[in-house]
């Protein structure tokens, strides 16, 4: 699938919750999976269906899991998700004196950092069969981070909106990968573009 990107009017779009399972779901699910594991996305570690131009509350990851944090990704997909309980702090990652920078496959070679709960508790329903069973789960620290940017994408928020509101830079990768900031109208015209619709 085409991953979209700003000013497409389905990034600031709400989502629908799904209701049923059937064979467009699923084969929809396997498409999502597909796209984020693409070898030229080597990024890549969320996508949400508004990035591929659907409005469906489903977002996919590729993180470790909680029972093996040092191990190897593992593709999953949150079905209808919802934050019911976080922490009160908000961080910019683990390391206090260097932010983590956030990117985004719909605004490609820009980065920034985002203010992010350090952890939260997620229920969601998951694809099993031809069901839809309900799970809870915990997310702390970059795996939390990730939820939290894939889950923004449902409601039709993006990272840089928080670029705005919290008076923080943002930064444009030039051809030598390296990372120049761009000035208070260059991000104020970006967040403007992103709002436009396509």
């Amino acid at each position: 699938m085409q991953i979209i990107t700003i000013p497409h009017q389905t990034l600031r779009s709400q989502t629908q919750e799904v209701v049923e399972v059937d064979k467009k779901l699923k084969q929809f699910l396997s498409d999502l999976e597909s796209t984020l594991f693409k070898k030229d996305n080597p990024k890549g570690v969320g996508l949400a269906a508004p990035q591929v131009d659907r409005r469906l509350r489903i977002f996919t990851t590729q993180l470790p899991t909680n029972e093996n944090p040092k191990g190897p990704s593992v593709m999953r997909s949150y079905i209808n998700p919802k934050i019911f309980d976080h922490s009160e702090k908000l961080v910019f990652g683990a390391n206090k004196k260097e932010p983590r920078l956030e990117g985004c496959l719909s605004i490609p070679q820009i980065y920034g950092p985002v203010p992010r709960w350090e952890w939260l508790d997620l229920e969601y329903k998951e694809l099993s069969g031809d069901e839809l069973v309900s799970k809870k789960e915990h997310f702390a620290d970059f795996a939390a981070r990730v939820v939290q940017h894939e889950y923004d994408h449902l409601f039709g928020k993006l990272f840089i909106d928080y670029t705005l509101a919290y008076d923080l830079p943002l930064y444009q990768e030039d051809e030598n990968e390296d990372l120049v900031s761009l000035s208070p109208e260059i991000i104020a015209a970006l967040v403007a573009e992103s709002q436009a619709t396509a």
